[in-house]
């Protein structure tokens, strides 16, 4: 006995003792080891210290308690405002040829003076040359690119390697062409100089587009739709890159999904999603499920498919992880296999922008006068505020509020446009049934479009909770979220081809959507001034619509 207890064989937990019998010996017995018991053990002895570590860090992660409850949609943070980074790449490309350019015309522009009787050809020739080269140079070393995990001295590294193989070529084409004005000096100092003015310019980018980065500003705000092996590795890919603001994760199979993945909240089914306020300010949904899984796709997307917001799918080649970062590259600029409509350039959004801005400004500044006689003629004709306010649905169905002159009395305002006006309507007053026929009354619209509220163009903005008869607007056609992808106008395409004023049955609201759709599936700068150009006569030649 006492040589069993000095044994060491094993601790009283893998012992059993059993009471003697006949006066004898204890009997003491091993318990059997599980199968599962020695799977874990096996495995842990055959795991690295470090595979062990990262093994618990992971199983740590998924121990979720059942009624830990799940984050909750208003408890989520989502940018309000939030910028086209494409469209601003463009413009700082522009806005770095129209310096360089400047900066090398200039710097050459005395020392080439009257060489061999070529003032003007000369200096015009070379700083020309030399602008082209630095503009390609920064656009094949991705300049502008700004990626939000890139530091300050990389970037400004591949502005330098730009600014020095432009200069290099530069110069290089000069020495071969040799022509009769060629003088080195005065392309080096004016290369130089070149080089200086991008590396301050970049500098101020850098800062700028950093801090809107740190806001979401300049980042897609993208939700997923399932819980799956895909939303993981781009998940895991973003913490890297930073090229989505990842908000949250919605699932039909909210029971068997985690709570989060990786951080990225899973909060809810896709009816969560469509009653969620901040809808409105999401970029795109990205649908992560595999094409095994056809039928819960087709179910995703059957629910999503009349939302405004973008819709596209990560398709199969993301499960390998070669392909990840491409495809996390892909949704940040447009988006994978999109199934919801035309996307728009950097160059063509920058260029609706610049219009829209012009146009309005100029306007404004110049009908001034015309808008200051048309709130003295209302303010004597019936008492109110000259301006009237309303809620009007936006781009991805944001709301904001539309101004125009007001054109009914004070106390038959409908701002929820529950009753629309009709032929002699009695709550427009006498100038608000002129200002109404005309559209004068929409005027201090342009300043929602200098704003960015509305574009010049597009489909005009209904109001928030609008009836046709006695049913809202919206729930008449299918599609009618889709005139909400752009930004909506002063004018339109629906306008010129006839569609305007109040909606009075389900047929003029499907023709009236049936033109916003196809004004944006032709949307252009050239479509847009040629809209432009035919509304004032489509105004003055309308007897039909009722305004």
């Amino acid at each position: 006995m006492k040589q069993l207890k000095n044994s060491g064989a094993g601790s009283t937990n893998n012992l059993t003792k059993k009471p003697p019998q006949g006066g004898g010996v204890p009997v003491q017995k091993r318990q059997v080891e599980t199968v599962e018991a020695f799977a874990r053990r096996t495995r842990t002895r055959s795991q690295t210290p470090a595979q062990t570590r990262a093994k618990a860090r992971v199983e740590k992660t998924h121990q979720e308690p059942k009624d830990r409850p799940r984050v909750k949609l208003s408890d989520i943070h989502f940018p309000a405002q939030t910028g086209n980074m494409a469209a601003l790449r463009f413009s700082l490309r522009t806005l770095d040829a129209l310096c360089v350019t400047a900066v090398i015309l200039i710097s050459i522009w005395s020392g080439y003076i009257g060489i061999n009787n070529k003032a003007v050809l000369a200096p015009l020739a070379a700083g020309l040359t030399g602008a082209i080269g630095f503009f390609a140079a920064l656009f094949l070393v991705k300049a502008h690119q700004f990626s939000p995990a890139e530091t300050y001295g990389a970037h400004m590294k591949k502005v330098m390697l730009g600014a020095s193989a432009a200069l290099g070529v530069w110069l290089a084409i000069a020495l071969i062409a040799k022509p009769d004005t060629f003088l080195p000096d005065a392309l080096a100092i004016s290369g130089l100089l070149a080089t200086t003015t991008l590396l301050v310019l970049h500098t101020i980018y850098y800062i700028w587009i950093k801090r809107q980065h740190e806001r979401g500003q300049l980042i897609p705000t993208i939700v997923m739709l399932g819980a799956t092996e895909a939303a993981r590795r781009l998940i895991e890919e973003n913490a890297r890159t930073r090229e989505l603001n990842i908000l949250a994760i919605f699932d039909e199979r909210l029971s068997r999904a985690p709570h989060n993945i990786h951080g990225v909240p899973v909060v809810g089914k896709i009816k969560d999603m469509l009653d969620w306020d901040a809808l409105p300010y999401v970029d795109r949904i990205i649908v992560t499920l595999p094409d095994l899984a056809e039928a819960r796709k087709t179910a995703f997307v059957n629910q999503v498919r009349k939302l405004p917001n973008r819709i596209a799918f990560v398709v199969d080649e993301f499960e390998n992880l070669d392909h990840v970062q491409q495809r996390l590259t892909q949704i940040a600029a447009i988006g994978t296999r999109d199934i919801s409509g035309k996307t728009f350039s950097g160059s063509a959004v920058f260029a609706k922008r610049f219009m829209d801005i012009a146009i309005s400004g100029t306007a404004l500044l110049f009908g001034a006068p015309v808008l200051a006689i048309i709130a003295l003629v209302i303010k004597l004709d019936s008492p109110g505020p000259v301006l009237f306010k309303q809620q009007r649905q936006g781009f991805n169905n944001r709301i904001f509020s539309v101004f125009k002159f007001r054109s009914l009395k004070v106390e038959d305002e409908d701002k929820d446009a529950r009753s629309q006006v009709t032929k002699g309507d009695t709550r427009v007053t006498k100038v608000g049934r002129f200002i109404r026929k005309t559209s004068l009354d929409e005027l201090p619209q342009l300043l929602n479009v200098l704003k960015g509220d509305m574009s010049l163009v597009g489909p005009r903005p209904h109001a928030v909770g609008m009836h046709t008869g006695n049913i809202e607007t919206y729930k008449l056609v299918d599609e009618y979220a889709h005139r909400l992808k752009v930004k909506p106008g002063l004018t339109g395409w629906a306008q010129i081809n006839g569609s305007r004023g109040p909606l009075h049955d389900a047929e003029s609201v499907a023709r009236r959507v049936q033109l916003d759709i196809e004004y944006i599936e032709r949307s252009s700068v050239l479509f847009d001034l040629m809209i432009m150009v035919k509304t004032l006569p489509c105004l003055l030649g309308d007897r039909e619509n009722d305004r």
